[in-house]
């Protein structure tokens, strides 16, 4: 779970992830309305936010609570000659008291567009850590490297998502990997890891990643020829997608294919697979505004029957779409061949198939579905959202470009159609292209926060002391812009510091750069991520000449500095959510390089 609205007055808009719901049955975030809560989101939260009064801790115990004052922001003009008039600058911060009974929930409204920020000059204010209360609930901010790690792997059984989280997200991912905890989470874990081997990358990932990518190159040589720019967010989305379900089912959706491959968001589509892609965003952009009403969750959905329909007929697209595959398999092949058949080799869902008949459990249906599933929706965001606020750094930074292309050049040769390609043995000799993907997941990882709730009482070495039922939550994107973990140049864009004296890769450890999370609940699928997007970076630039469209930069909002942390130019405006998508269509003209 994450929170999405952490005002710098403290009034911390996640508290709704507390799992002890009789303690603390209401939600500050209740007050952000999404589209799809018709206003009800308001009413449950000013019917319940009243009666919070948040309260910040500074200091290492995180354990002594007192109320400290709201930060007032004050905007100038952003000096930025290419960025002009589409960014905020803090340059102040003064305090103010909190309100009788509202305490500091007034000046958390305001930061419910820009909670990571709020989030790091909090953190970066009263570090190391903070506590902030709420009745009978507490929120510990543990965004410290040694502290997640102890958190996430040194005493990895205390530390769970707990029943809140799963009760959220239950009705689309049911009991797959990403939700679960212990035994369950331990059976699809291991399940899940065992499929990805050289074998998978070399039967599975790598021919379905080639077509995919073949085709994108495609979009783009139409785009250029007809002269039209091309959202390229909504351009990853589609690959990403279409090469998640492939991979995962074996079936293609073919958002890449005709008139549907350059089409620009704003359209409704009604094939089936515009139907599948419009369930599969609309369902996650409505699981992510139940984290704003928490507890009172199930209480909004019944008042809110249009989102809740639409739910249910997401979610039975989605979950269809697995069941279909699925029931073919099995239809195919009786218990004794699974494990004998080629065609068990040929996708995920097959290898989880052959995955549970090794290790002997029994084949259901549901368990098949969350387990593919999982693959799927940890697969798409998280590899297309990187690819675009990477391509955003490489066209901000173009001497990186001619990098990437002269090591593409000597490692495949000038004339790259015919003599090589981008491949699952080679992808890591590509230092640069390498590098630069590493920092645009450095400073804009796919899951900015997550929290985790306290079983029993404990002690953070050196940290806060634990009580059962706490929640802890981390930021890696607030991580990735602090000065003592990354140094004075945290928050500018530097591939280099991932290259070492020798020209190789160097690694900072799971903890430091987080960005795949840490501990056993590492990324199963982090080296796959890589390769697919290492392969998009190289084979795009050494096809096309990009350029943001005229006027983009100038008029695109962008986010705001935070004070203390310098940046070389700003980036532009997230949109809070689960995950970490541009708030904006990002547009582009490609046009075919000549060699």
């Amino acid at each position: 779970m994450h929170s999405k609205v952490l005002g710098v007055c403290g009034a911390y808009a996640g508290v709704e992830c507390c799992t002890r719901a009789p303690r603390n049955p209401f939600s500050l975030a209740s007050l952000w309305c999404v589209e799809e809560t018709d206003g009800l989101a308001i009413l449950a939260g000013l019917m319940f936010a009243v009666h919070a009064v948040a309260s910040i801790s500074p200091g290492q115990s995180v354990v002594k609570l007192t109320q400290v004052d709201d930060l007032e922001l004050h905007e100038v003009e952003d000096p930025s000659k290419r960025c002009a008039g589409n960014v905020r600058k803090l340059t102040k911060a003064t305090f103010k008291p909190p309100l009788p009974l509202l305490g500091q929930l007034p000046g958390s409204i305001l930061e419910i567009a820009r909670p990571w920020e709020a989030g790091t000059i909090m953190t970066l204010k009263l570090r190391p850590g903070f506590s902030i209360t709420l009745p009978g609930a507490r929120v510990i901010e543990i965004s410290k490297p040694e502290w997640i790690e102890y958190v996430q792997k040194t005493n990895f059984e205390n530390y769970v998502k707990g029943d809140m989280f799963q009760s959220l997200m239950a009705d689309l991912f049911g009991k797959s990997i990403l939700v679960t905890d212990g035994a369950a989470w331990k059976r699809s874990r291991l399940v899940t890891s065992r499929i990805f081997h050289i074998n998978t990358f070399k039967i599975v990932v790598e021919p379905v990643v080639d077509q995919s990518m073949y085709e994108v190159l495609e979009v783009l040589q139409v785009a250029g020829d007809e002269g039209r720019d091309i959202d390229f967010c909504n351009l990853f989305n589609r690959f990403t997608l279409d090469l998640f379900a492939e991979m995962t089912f074996g079936t293609k959706l073919g958002l890449l294919e005709g008139n549907s491959a350059v089409k620009n968001e704003g359209g409704e589509g009604y094939s089936y697979p515009e139907a599948f892609c419009d369930a599969f965003n609309f369902s996650q952009k409505h699981m992510d505004s139940r984290f704003d009403v928490a507890v009172v969750w199930q209480w909004i959905q019944k008042m809110n029957f249009r989102a809740t329909k639409k739910m249910e007929s997401s979610c039975h697209t989605i979950h269809d779409h697995a069941y279909t595959a699925i029931d073919e398999r099995m239809s195919k092949l009786s218990t004794e061949d699974l494990t004998a058949d080629d065609t068990l080799q040929k996708d995920f869902l097959g290898l989880i198939m052959l995955s549970h008949l090794q290790k002997g459990h029994t084949l259901t249906r549901d368990e098949l579905r969350d387990d593919s599933l999982s693959l799927l929706f940890a697969g798409r965001d998280a590899t297309a959202q990187s690819l675009s606020w990477c391509f955003f750094h490489l066209l901000m930074n173009k001497d990186i470009i001619t990098r990437i292309r002269e090591e593409a050049a000597e490692i495949l040769g000038e004339d790259s159609e015919n003599v090589g390609r981008v491949t699952p043995d080679n992808y890591r000799l590509f230092t640069c292209a390498y590098a630069s993907l590493l920092e645009a997941f450095r400073l804009h990882p796919a899951v900015p926060k997550n929290v985790k709730f306290a079983k029993a009482n404990d002690k953070i070495p050196e940290g806060p002391m634990i009580e059962a039922g706490d929640c802890l939550t981390w930021s890696d994107w607030q991580l990735a812009r602090d000065p003592e973990v990354w140094g004075p140049d945290c928050g500018q864009f530097i591939p280099d510091r991932w290259i070492d004296e020798t020209g190789n890769i160097t690694h900072f450890g799971n903890f430091k750069f987080h960005s795949f999370n840490g501990g056993p609940r590492l990324c199963v699928g982090m080296n796959m991520a890589i390769y697919i997007e290492v392969k998009t970076i190289v084979e795009t630039l050494q096809k096309f000449d990009l350029e943001f469209s005229q006027g983009w930069l100038e008029n695109v909002p962008m986010s705001e500095e935070i004070p203390g942390v310098k940046t070389l130019y700003p980036t532009p405006q997230y949109q809070p959510s689960l995950t970490l998508p541009m708030k904006n269509p990002m547009m582009i003209s490609a046009t075919p390089r000549k060699l």
